[in-house]
């Protein structure tokens, strides 16, 4: 057996929260059906 780990390949810091790229990234990785993930 093994354990994954979902790590990033470096540290990332988020120093604000901005809606509109992160809708733009999910649209991007889940496609048209992004708004069936996201609560309003």
């Amino acid at each position: 057996m093994f354990k994954y780990a979902k790590r990033l390949q470096y540290p990332i810091n988020i120093k604000k929260k901005d809606i509109n790229m992160a809708k733009q990234l999910i649209t991007q990785y889940g496609g048209i059906y992004y708004k069936k993930d996201i609560k309003k």
